[in-house]
């Protein structure tokens, strides 16, 4: 039996992940794949998960929310990832929370219920071209988070160094000098709106798999280590934390509560650079239009969408944010 190919996305905050995931969506048919997809949100409310489904309706999914995926939700890979290879995918996708490190994912990958029929077939990361160079010492206080931010690019195939329309030539000269720091080997890819050739990614698999056990591109420093089965919840953990100062918080709306786009994105402001990430579905104005709203390194995006009532009780938002170690 071929292994299914596995296919990691990765990147911190708001950096592009879930645009390229929708981008690779539409256009994985074209190479003859059957794809499955494995997400995973730090909130508790599902919303990338809905515009998934919305821009590829028959998408074989699995969600795992409100926790990290190499922390809290570590012991649910197996059996989400054994759900979709039920359904006989010619590719996983997994898309991580901003703040995971890719390796534990990895690591999962060599559990003696999943070794037989998965591998690795790439590490991407997608770094926001406008604020990774801030991110350390924005996060100095978090030696978890700056470490697990390195290991996002030491691990990585394929770096893609989003949002380039936002800086100078001069600013991505200096980022692409710091990411060589961290990763000598990979190809770093300049983007906007992630848009490049999927035969990057796609070009090398084909239906039920390849013979190979590791990509021919596999980035030699990811090291593997087989690891027990994953604990439950309730035991105690001695892994390592990806982060320590990032929190999480849900916002549900009254059904009836219209705001305008004005006044959220004023009661964005006032958290100040505490605020990382929001996301969520606000019904706006005195028409009621839903929209979906999504804020990442200070820019606010408003997309207009038909709010999933079958899904969701009530519009909703949440935010990602870090303690403020000033106060």
């Amino acid at each position: 039996m071929n292994k299914v190919p596995v296919i990691v996305l990765s990147g911190f905050l708001g950096s592009g992940k879930t645009t390229l995931l929708i981008r690779m969506l539409q256009e994985v048919a074209s190479f003859n794949l059957s794809p499955a997809v494995l997400m995973n949100e730090l909130g508790k409310q599902d919303v990338d998960g809905h515009l998934l489904q919305e821009a590829s309706p028959d998408v074989n999914m699995a969600k795992l929310l409100d926790g990290c995926i190499c922390c809290s939700k570590k012991s649910d890979i197996s059996d989400s990832i054994k759900q979709l290879l039920a359904r006989k995918p010619d590719v996983i996708l997994i898309e991580l929370t901003g703040v995971a490190n890719p390796e534990e994912i990895v690591d999962a990958f060599t559990e003696p219920a999943l070794l037989p029929h998965v591998k690795l077939h790439k590490v991407i990361t997608i770094l926001d071209a406008e604020n990774v160079l801030e991110y350390n010492s924005i996060f100095a206080s978090d030696r978890e988070l700056v470490y697990t931010l390195r290991r996002q690019m030491e691990v990585a195939d394929l770096l893609i160094l989003n949002k380039i329309d936002l800086i100078t030539d001069k600013q991505q000269k200096s980022i692409e000098k710091t990411i060589r720091k961290f990763n000598e080997r990979s190809l770093i890819l300049p983007t906007a709106h992630s848009q490049f050739d999927l035969e990057l990614i796609f070009g090398t698999l084909s239906p039920q798999g390849s013979q190979s056990t590791v990509s021919p591109n596999f980035n030699k420093k990811l090291q593997f280590q087989v690891i027990k089965t994953a604990q439950s919840p309730s035991e105690t953990s001695k892994h390592t934390p990806s982060f320590s100062r990032i929190q999480t918080i849900t916002i549900l709306m009254d059904d009836d509560l219209a705001v305008s786009q004005h006044f959220v994105e004023r009661y964005l402001a006032k958290w100040g650079s505490t605020l990382l990430r929001a996301k969520g579905y606000l019904i706006i104005g005195a028409k009621h239009d839903s929209f979906v709203m999504q804020f990442a390194g200070k820019r606010t995006n408003w997309q207009q969408t038909i709010f999933p009532r079958n899904a969701l009780s009530r519009p909703h938002w949440y935010g990602s944010g870090c303690e403020d170690s000033r106060r």
